[in-house]
């Protein structure tokens, strides 16, 4: 599959993800697929807020391992939880 299919595709399953999480828990973080493009089938944990935050900025969702241009900076929140990242 080419990557700007694979990225559209991701895109797409991310933004299904984010539906049901607001849907259903919109506290509660998700695991969102690393919209890279490439084969790497990495996921990445953010809250429903953060990845439409990310939406709004037209940027998006990618793992550490595959870099952070174009990506928001994220930060954790204590008071949220240490393990959910928050914008930063």
């Amino acid at each position: 599959m080419e990557s700007d299919r694979r990225a559209m595709l991701f895109r797409e399953v991310n933004d299904r993800i984010f539906e049901l999480l607001s849907s259903g828990e919109p506290d509660l973080p998700g695991e969102f697929f690393c919209e890279c493009g490439k084969d790497c089938g990495r996921r990445v944990e953010l809250s429903p807020d953060a990845y439409a935050e990310l939406k709004r900025a037209g940027l998006s969702v990618r793992s550490d391992e595959c870099g952070r241009r174009g990506v928001l900076r994220l930060r954790r929140r204590a008071a949220v939880s240490s393990s959910v990242p928050a914008l930063g």
